[in-house]
């Protein structure tokens, strides 16, 4: 069975928005503009999402996260900058501190981690 990802929590988030931005005296340019940052973001955190999942799947081969790492750091980056709710930089620095933990456990050399012995 599959997990949600980050990007799939903001999508569920929008109907939430969309609720939320039609539900006062706003007019519509600002629920427009709600509906369109939340659209902007999430094909921002789709793409910085693939990137670290290439990190956070392979998180017990250490010689396979050092050599994604680069990339989904910089596609991290990348993203913060283009983000504009607060929710999606929320989920951005969620799956930021994944990819961190991960990067400490696997410092570079250090080809495989050994998972303990069982209980």
């Amino acid at each position: 069975m599959r997990r949600p990802g980050a990007v799939g929590g903001l999508i569920v988030a929008l109907p939430l928005a969309l609720c939320v931005a039609g539900c006062g005296s706003q007019g519509p340019s600002k629920r427009q503009q709600a509906v369109a940052n939340i659209t902007s973001d999430t094909a921002v955190l789709e793409e910085a999402s693939s990137a670290a999942n290439a990190v956070i799947r392979n998180n017990m081969d250490c010689d396979t996260v050092n050599a994604a790492l680069p990339e989904a750091n910089h596609k991290l980056d990348e993203a913060a900058g283009r983000i504009r709710t607060p929710a999606g930089k929320a989920t951005l620095e969620s799956i930021r501190a994944q990819v961190r933990a991960i990067a400490q456990n696997c410092p570079p050399g250090d080809v495989v981690r050994q998972q303990p012995p069982p209980p």
